[in-house]
């Protein structure tokens, strides 16, 4: 199981500013609770672990009296299963925290699991204005009826500006829903449909493993009813997620997905994998369009791999309209993205496009930027490794990239860079296309050694469980990149970058001072 300590303690500086809750007070009077449903009664005070309820407050199946304040905890019992029915399966109180993986002897978490199809969802969410909800250690279990896994004011809205909602250390699977029969079920959604009266904000999902889910994993999506349908502030950090799309009306399913107006969001230190539609997709709003739409959204630090035709990280427009962005791509690992781009940019791409990408290893996993209809106010390549085997490392059709400096394109077939209209070869990288280049085998550890996930060290720091694609010590491409701010100064391994010195180029850094 995931430490949530240590995910919180890694937070980089940056986020913190905007995710970590201010010190807290718990009310006076606040109790902790027990819930196990083997021996538990509901007439009970639930307040001693020998005499624990059978349920909680919140669920259909709870037949008590009592109620939970803000303050309050509530353990249930470690491996135990409580098949959950209703609205939806448990209505948290703002201000409560729950956890399914302190309490009771068993290492397993404590589950809850769908008798029946959820409207609202096994989890749904309320927040409190001063007070973070937490839900903590638990397996959400669809059972394949038709439900989203956790509801952060999706289903039924209301205005949830409060204290922080954390989603921590919880499995979320086998979600069903059939867009045949107009279902659109999620495995984790944040949103808003209610405008100003719904906004959202201050949410972490942290150290989460979403997979089998019918659509999309886990959704950064509030709808477009009017402008002001907005979420800001979400913070998605050190979760994995995999087996999307299993709808098979469905021809998508990305893993992490943005869509819409979000603002603020960080998307770092995950695992994407085997998703059938983009690993990490960023999309404009689905049918109405207000000139607003994703802004600054952080794309750091993430492994991404799979074999999908959408793409490693996709940004997109649909049909409909074309809504401005801005993104930060940066830090990430994207290999072996077989079918597909690493990073893909594609002619549905509309409106304003504000993007960075530094410091990223794309192996097996090429750049393809084809976005004419984009007004490109700022596409910077900078500090990348974009190597390919097969095929050509970084494709810019229409020259669109707005400066590219310090980047490493190695191809074993030629044709290293496409850019607008034109082929450069190995050979033409330094004198033709981009003086500061490099056109060299990187000389990576081994690429038979790919990670698999992440790993932590004794001091709760994150790197790659395998570092095939980390750069050996005689490799040119370790001090070879320019500087770029303080914003980008980690790394995927957590080694800081030197403030005053040259960076290494890709996502690792192999010197420096962790922070």
């Amino acid at each position: 199981m995931h430490c949530y300590s240590r995910l919180i303690r890694f937070i980089s500086r940056a986020t913190l500013l905007y995710y970590l809750a201010p010190v807290v007070v718990i009310p006076t009077g606040a109790k902790t609770y027990y819930a196990d449903n083997q021996i538990g009664r509901d007439d009970r005070s639930g307040t001693q672990p020998d005499e624990p309820w059978k349920n909680c407050p919140g669920m259909a199946e709870f037949s008590g009296s009592a109620t939970l304040a803000p303050g309050d905890k509530v353990y249930f019992k470690a491996g135990k299963t409580w098949r959950v029915t209703g609205s939806q399966g448990i209505y948290l109180v703002g201000g409560v925290t729950y956890v399914g993986n302190a309490w009771g002897a068993s290492t397993e978490r404590a589950r809850l699991q769908a008798a029946a199809d959820l409207d609202a969802g096994l989890v749904r969410f309320r927040d409190h204005p001063t007070i973070p909800t937490l839900f903590q250690g638990f397996e959400i279990d669809g059972n394949g009826h038709v439900t989203t896994g956790v509801d952060i004011n999706h289903r039924h809205w209301s205005k949830m500006q409060g204290a922080s909602k954390q989603v921590v250390d919880c499995e979320i699977h086998h979600i069903f829903s059939r867009e045949s029969a107009n279902q659109y079920k999620y495995g984790i959604i944040v949103s808003n449909h209610g405008g100003l009266a719904g906004l959202t904000e201050n949410v972490q999902i942290l150290g989460c493993k979403v997979h089998d889910v019918s659509r999309d994993a886990l959704c950064i999506y509030p709808g477009d009813e009017d402008a002001n349908c907005r979420v800001s502030k979400v913070l998605v950090r050190g979760c994995e997620v995999f087996n999307t799309g299993q709808d098979p009306d469905y021809q998508a399913g990305a893993g992490l997905l943005i869509k819409g107006y979000v603002q603020d969001a960080h998307l770092e230190y995950n695992y994407v994998h085997d998703t059938k539609g983009a690993a990490i997709f960023v999309n404009g709003n689905e049918s109405r369009h207000y000139n607003t739409g994703p802004i600054d959204i952080h794309i750091s630090y993430n492994l991404v791999t799979g074999s999908t035709g959408h793409g490693g990280i996709r940004i997109y427009d649909g049909r409909s309209g074309k809504d401005p962005k801005k993104i930060r791509v940066y830090g990430n690992l994207i290999f072996k993205c077989l079918g597909g781009p690493g990073l893909y940019l594609s002619n549905d791409l509309g409106n304003r496009l504000d993007l960075a990408v530094y410091n990223n290893t794309f192996f097996e996993a090429p750049v393809f930027i084809h976005c004419p209809q984009a007004q490109v106010d700022l596409l910077e390549f900078r500090n990348n490794i974009v190597v390919a085997n097969k095929g050509v490392p970084l494709t810019d059709d229409f020259g669109q990239i707005t400066k590219h400096t310090d980047n490493l394109y190695f191809s074993k077939t030629g044709v290293a860079v496409v850019s607008g209209g034109n082929a450069f070869k190995s050979a033409q990288i330094t004198t033709e296309f981009e003086s500061t280049a490099l056109s060299i085998d990187p000389q990576f550890q081994d690429v038979s050694d790919l990670p698999t996930g992440f790993s932590q060290s004794k001091a709760g720091f994150l790197a790659p469980n395998q570092a095939g694609l980390s750069l050996q010590r005689k490799s040119r491409a370790r001090n070879y990149g320019a500087p770029l701010g303080r914003e980008f100064k980690g790394s995927i391994n957590s080694v800081e970058r030197p403030a005053n010195s040259l960076w290494d180029l890709g996502a690792y850094q192999t010197e420096g001072e962790q922070h």
